[in-house]
């Protein structure tokens, strides 16, 4: 991800851990703290390592071995071991971390979704803080391993917490938006009426809407249209579908009002935006 003329490095670190540190606990092999401001997309696969990406600010993106994940302000998600990944992101401030350990694949596997590549958390905002003490751990010539160790299995057992014994509905507003993202991602391919989604998350449209707004800075229509084209943006990007079922996929049943749309917030017609990031590729 660091090698892109798009991508501000505000932090990175390369870390060989200690034998006994590799037999027995929690380690990285690279850490950053990065931020992009314009068109990025990369294209990889994880390998022996698993990798782990917070969102600080913005979205992105992921695709794994083609699942696709959409990430924002405070997303989690952790990717595992021989996965092919898909990013793009316009606008993205996270940290990244590529580790492993011992137990890694046991808590992996105790939190769920065996058959899954990733496992994403949404709004995840109490773990930042483990991220930030990996950074600072970092900065020391001599590296407490011990500590580094204890954040990243922090991090896991936050998940697995989360997914245990947690209680989503102790914010009952914040649950209701992350429900309607949620319901917003899940059906993206089909019209949605406002409605609808006031219906699913059992709120007023009046009252979902100012919600909505407050919580997320924009309107729950212009949220949509922005999730598809981004979405579009993404496939286009790192699929070889044909814009036709892109269109499809991203709630436009019109082809051509797909491309007007398009054209209008990017100034340049799908096509051309495939064949722009094609030519950066190689």
């Amino acid at each position: 991800m660091l090698n892109n003329e798009n991508v501000t490095i505000i932090h990175k670190d390369s870390y060989e851990a200690k034998t006994f540190i590799k037999q027995s606990l929690f380690y990285y092999r690279h850490f950053s703290q990065v931020e992009i401001n314009n068109e990025y997309t990369s294209k990889f696969n994880t390998g022996n390592s698993y990798f782990m990406y917070y969102v600080e600010h913005g979205s992105m993106f992921v695709s794994l071995n083609g699942k696709l994940f959409s990430l924002t302000q405070n997303d989690l998600l952790v990717v595992k071991k021989n996965v092919d990944i898909s990013i793009s992101t316009h606008s993205c401030k996270l940290y990244t971390v590529e580790f492993d350990g011992k137990l890694t694949s046991d808590f992996l596997s105790a939190i769920g979704n065996v058959c899954s590549p990733g496992i994403s958390m949404v709004d995840f905002s109490g773990i930042v803080m483990f991220f930030i003490k990996l950074k600072e751990l970092s900065l020391y010539d001599v590296r407490n391993e011990v500590y580094m160790s204890f954040c990243i299995e922090a991090i896991l057992v936050e998940i697995y917490t989360r997914i245990h014994y947690g209680n989503e509905k102790d914010n009952p507003q914040n649950y209701a938006i992350l429900q309607a993202i949620f319901y917003i991602e899940q059906n993206i391919e089909n019209k949605i009426k406002l409605e609808d989604l006031c219906e699913f998350v059992g709120y007023s449209v009046y009252h979902f809407s100012r919600l909505f707004k407050n919580e997320v800075g924009t309107s729950p229509y212009n949220y949509i249209i922005k999730y598809r084209l981004d979405l579009a943006k993404h496939l286009l990007i790192t699929t070889n579908l044909q814009i036709r079922e892109i269109s499809k996929k991203c709630g436009y049943t019109n082809e051509i009002n797909f491309y007007n749309i398009f054209k209008k917030h990017f100034n340049i017609t799908p096509r051309k935006y495939r064949l722009k990031n094609e030519k950066k590729e190689t």
